[in-house]
């Protein structure tokens, strides 16, 4: 079961920001669809909104509906559809790239992040713009033969899968 925590939106009482481990959805920001435990609840009505950020699923509660009632059931659907990665499905709608800083960020923090450290290297997040990111390798990183491949599957194919409207990772020149 993956671990969420519930934490308040400071100033919206019908939003909950369910903060989980980075990088386990496969994609950020507003939905098209969700698995069918948290379909079924917006469907009915007690929740208008579901979005996923790179460590946390939003979740606004719809008119009339009250976490005292209604989180003991969010949870519960949010805990089911959390072990169907395969059902998540992101808007149509362009990624911002604040949207793909936070998720590059995410990964460089995680698992992208502890891959590099593990062999004495470091990637560190320099940019991002237009869709694309830049990225500075360190360590032992730099200039090693296979950074090239560690940015391809562990970065750009990892955030690809988050946000599909990514142009290109790229290594900083300089």
């Amino acid at each position: 079961m993956v671990p969420i925590h519930p934490q308040p939106c400071p100033d919206q009482p019908d939003r909950v920001r369910w903060v989980i481990p980075a990088g386990w959805l496969p994609c950020v920001g507003p939905l098209a669809a969700c698995p069918s435990p948290l379909d079924a609840l917006v469907a009915d009505g007690t929740l208008v909104e579901v979005a996923a950020e790179p460590a946390a699923v939003l979740t606004r509660l719809g008119p009339g509906r009250s976490w005292a009632v209604d989180g003991p059931r969010v949870r519960t659907a949010l805990h089911a559809a959390l072990d169907d990665p395969a059902g998540w499905h992101p808007a149509a709608a362009a990624t911002s790239d604040a949207a793909l800083a936070a998720a590059a960020g995410a990964l460089l923090a995680g698992a992208a992040g502890r891959f590099a450290r593990s062999h004495g290297g470091v990637i560190d997040l320099v940019d991002v713009r237009d869709g694309v990111v830049t990225v500075r390798l360190g360590g032992a990183c730099h200039g090693c033969p296979a950074a090239r491949a560690t940015l391809r599957e562990r970065l750009d194919r990892q955030l690809r899968r988050m946000i599909p409207s990514l142009h290109e990772v790229r290594e900083a020149r300089g």
